[in-house]
């Protein structure tokens, strides 16, 4: 019964997609450690890794392990997920994604068509932490504007997109700030990793006023939702192309407050990206919030105004 208790810690959507031998290493795992788990990456021909935990039961990759993976998130056909493997992942329900590896298969173009050969897999486990967006209330929420524009910055795995989630749900519910009310929140969940819908379903709270776009591409997206929607505020993940900051300063032009995320190391690193600077150079994003990993996922270490200025830093 305790093993039964222990090995339900691991989220159900991806305990399915293990292969037996795998699940039983989970069950020899205590509860402190499959919450620390961040990571389950599976190589060919090497060992289990579990990204997260310091100690765990040895365990070695074997072709029949990845094909059952692989089976388990395509359906068993891979030409179903075409389109998903050309990015190189897959997102299963509950927000998870599991990156594949392998070898390319290029297009008359020149461009990855899909993934053979499957060598390595890796489950991200995504967690919601409520409560995690507060301590941004003061610092994006301003006495004469309101809700401030924001892009949660960091490296990958910094918490970029649990924190987008928590301060979506918080703004959703009216319990982001007490000089804010509840605002409708649109969200574009372009790799279904924000919300982790199911069947057009949140499977993460994200607030009473919030509406999901999933699987969309994010600049199509934006613009349905302004169409669509009539959004107060926007937010969507992994903002980085030209195509999505022209995108973004036409939300701003629309009078819609958008929130997201962003890859980059410090202000210096943003600094240097040559497809944002016409966004660094508008008004359409007032706070950039810098993340890493050094207490935990989502630490927030430094928020700047729209000039780069120092606004607050590493207060936990």
């Amino acid at each position: 019964m305790l093993m039964q208790t222990v090995a339900n810690r691991l989220p159900i959507s991806v305990r399915n997609l293990l292969p037996p031998g795998v699940q039983a290493v989970m069950d020899a795992l205590d509860e402190r450690d499959l919450l620390s788990l961040e990571e389950i990456r599976l190589r060919l021909g090497r060992p289990l890794e579990l990204v997260g935990i310091k100690d765990h039961p040895p365990f070695m990759i074997a072709q029949d392990h990845l094909r059952h993976v692989l089976a388990m998130v395509t359906g068993s056909s891979l030409y179903a997920v075409d389109q998903e493997l050309r990015r190189g992942y897959i997102t299963v329900q509950g927000g998870h994604r599991v990156g594949i590896a392998g070898r390319a298969v290029l297009d008359e173009g020149g461009y990855v068509k899909t993934l053979r050969d499957i060598g390595s897999l890796s489950i991200r486990i995504a967690r919601q932490v409520i409560g995690c967006g507060k301590p941004l209330a003061q610092y994006m929420v301003d006495e004469r504007k309101g809700l401030l524009p924001t892009l949660f910055i960091g490296p990958p795995l910094s918490g970029k997109t649990t924190l987008l989630r928590d301060v979506a749900r918080l703004i959703g519910d009216g319990h982001f700030h007490s000089r804010l009310d509840r605002l409708r929140v649109s969200i574009v969940d372009e790799r279904s990793e924000i919300a982790g819908c199911l069947k057009g379903v949140p499977q993460f709270d994200v607030g009473l006023a919030t509406d999901v776009l999933d699987a969309c591409p994010k600049v199509q997206g934006m613009y349905m939702m302004l169409r669509a929607m009539a959004p107060q505020v926007l937010a969507t993940d992994e903002i980085g192309s030209s195509e999505d900051v022209h995108a973004i300063m036409d939300v701003a032009r629309a009078g819609v407050t958008l929130i997201g995320t962003l890859h980059a190391f410090d202000v210096e690193d943003l600094s240097r990206r040559q497809n944002i600077q016409a966004l660094l150079a508008s008004e359409a994003i007032e706070r950039f919030v810098f993340l890493s990993r050094r207490n935990g996922p989502a630490t927030i270490e430094r928020v700047y105004d729209r000039h780069l200025r120092e606004v607050a830093k590493s207060w936990r």
